[in-house]
């Protein structure tokens, strides 16, 4: 079965370079009734999360420690939330620098990382591989080795974290801090629309299906949108384009950076731009998705700042991003990402112990009250 992991980035590259193969995807989608798990524990240790991680690889915690405090100087700090492919630190008499160590099979396509600085500029790290540590043996893999220039500031999830959710809605400044920082993303997504890129045609039928019923209409209209949809420049999109990956300045909230490239792809535009609506709304692990009261002025300032940006957009081409939106919804929503490369997708039916993904499907494109607005 097809996965979407850092690992396996030629899946999803395939997938979205011709309409057939999500046109097989979302028929299928239609048919099945699944739905697939891309949740986390709330319950969460960093230290545990690195021993779990070293018990997969040949290298040891001390062997990449050393390679830190020798290579970049300084003392060395893990990061506080360590993804399930690799173990991060910041180092260097500064921290200057992050120095990542990743499983072999998840290795970082360093001409996808250097083509994100072509076009993102200072919003993306520049990365240098370093070479590996441990050996592959049977069950257990080497560890490639990245040094990345470290983006200053602080993730927008912090932010929230740290001037608490309520009493940071009720701060007099957090009106023009989300402001500020959708006008940045809505030109950091416009650098994408004008450097569009050639993609290889090929493509693969995809085996794993997901739907519930009240997604089928949607994803009717989605199959008869493909076409326009791969219509839409090709660009290099950051498919993890989420709260915690987005680096902003303290004061002003205005994004600094970006960070996390491992999973970028060459996709049609639009299919990561889900994403925004983290910045309109806000969502509770119980209650749900929350529009805030200037939800519908911050579109409008992102469509208007984008067609500018673009040098106009035609109301079809604002429908068809739209359109590619919801698909990227469904698909980012959709699929297990982030697991070893032996663990198999396993289809899962709309349940309560899928509750949180079913959260933002049906927040986002079944509840009037919060659903994207060209849905309503």
């Amino acid at each position: 079965m097809t996965r979407f992991a850092s690992g396996t980035r030629t899946d999803i590259k395939q997938l979205l370079h011709k309409p057939e193969g999500l046109q097989n995807l979302l028929q299928d989608i239609s048919a099945k009734g699944w739905l697939i798990e891309n949740t986390q524990s709330l319950d969460y240790s960093v230290d545990q999360e690195i021993a779990d991680f070293f018990e997969r690889t040949t290298a040891t915690r001390s062997d990449c420690d050393a390679f830190a405090r020798e290579h970049l100087g300084g003392e060395f700090v893990p990061v506080a939330v360590q993804g399930v492919c690799g173990y991060t630190v910041y180092a260097g008499p500064k921290d200057e620098f992050v120095a990542q160590f990743r499983l072999k099979f998840s290795c970082i396509d360093m001409e996808t990382v250097n083509l994100a600085r072509t076009i993102y500029g200072g919003f993306a790290p520049k990365a240098v591989f370093k070479g590996q540590t441990g050996e592959d043996v049977l069950g257990k893999e080497a560890l490639y080795i990245y040094v990345m220039d470290r983006i200053q500031g602080i993730s927008y999830s912090n932010i929230i974290l740290a001037h608490n959710n309520q009493f940071l809605e009720t701060s007099v400044d957090f009106p023009s801090w989300r402001k500020n920082l959708v006008l940045d993303v809505t030109k950091f997504f416009a650098l994408s629309w004008k450097s569009p890129q050639i993609v290889d045609q090929s493509y693969c039928d995809i085996t794993t299906h997901f739907s519930a019923n009240q997604f089928r209409p949607l994803i009717q209209n989605s199959i008869s949108s493909l076409p326009a949809i791969f219509s839409l420049p090709m660009v290099l999109l950051h498919r993890d384009f989420g709260v915690c990956n987005m680096m902003v300045n303290e004061i002003t909230c205005n994004l600094v950076g970006v960070v996390d490239w491992a999973e970028a792809e060459v996709a049609s535009f639009g299919l990561n731009l889900h994403s925004h609506q983290r910045l309109i709304s806000k969502v509770h692990l119980k209650g749900g998705w929350v529009r805030y009261d200037d939800n519908v002025t911050l579109e409008d300032i992102f469509w208007s700042t984008f067609t500018n940006e673009a040098g106009g957009l035609s109301d079809e081409t604002v429908k068809t991003i739209e359109a590619a939106r919801i698909v990227g919804l469904l698909l980012s929503r959709g699929f297990t990402s982030r697991l070893s490369k032996t663990t198999e997708v396993v289809p899962i039916r709309d349940d309560k112990s899928r509750a949180y993904n079913m959260r933002d499907l049906d927040g986002l494109l079944i509840n009037p009250a919060t659903r994207f607005i060209d849905l309503a």
